[in-house]
């Protein structure tokens, strides 16, 4: 009974549940911040590999992406978690299959654990290179979707339906969003955000 209210409490002090978002349509993207002890490093790994692979069985999971410690001195991974909507990204967050995970991690790390959530257009401006940077201003982040939007939608379109040929309308258009969804999140965004990473990324003071 005791263990049931402390999960409560602890849910009810979490900002994701305790603040839903207005707008709860995606995608949304947790960033973890875990340092891991020393002489744990293997272990960690393979409690990595666990989690990410039972993230994938969740609804609406879009990817996992890992960063790696660049030196020794500092051995800090950061986890990002995406999920298209905020009902999905709770509904993992708040899994019985998650808390067990992080009951398990717990023995391979120090420190305070740093969670950052985010949604909308930060979705594509988490960047490996700038992970203790606060998210870019709304107006910068849509420029620059803009600018990495407008070659796609020049060239890809008429490409894509030259190929598709005889494909009925609607479907060379589901076709063709989705390959421009894909571009812009695997290809042109990472490369985009790194472009302009001195006028997007500011330190936290």
């Amino acid at each position: 009974m005791n263990m049931k209210a402390s999960t409560i409490d602890q849910q009810s002090h979490d900002p994701l549940i305790a603040n839903p978002p207005e707008n709860t349509e995606g995608p949304f993207t947790t960033v973890v911040r875990r340092t891991v002890k020393a002489g744990k490093e293997e272990e960690f790994e393979e409690w990595l590999k666990g989690i990410m692979n039972d993230a994938l069985t969740f609804q609406g999971h879009l990817g996992t992406g890992i960063i790696r410690p660049s030196r020794k001195s500092r051995p800090e991974y950061i986890i990002v978690f995406r999920f298209d909507t905020y009902e999905h990204l709770l509904a993992w967050e708040t899994s019985e299959v998650r808390r067990g995970w992080v009951k398990r991690v717990l023995p391979l790390i120090t420190g305070e654990t740093s969670v950052q959530r985010m949604t909308g257009l930060e979705y594509w401006f988490t960047v490996p290179d700038h992970p203790e940077s606060l998210p870019p201003a709304r107006i910068k982040m849509a420029f620059v979707t803009w600018l990495a939007l407008f070659p796609l939608v020049l060239l890809v379109p008429p490409l894509l339906t030259d190929l598709l040929g005889a494909i009925p309308g609607w479907v060379q258009i589901m076709i063709i969003a989705a390959v421009m969804v894909l571009l812009m999140t695997y290809v042109v965004m990472p490369q985009m955000t790194r472009l302009f990473s001195r006028w997007l990324y500011r330190k936290p003071r």
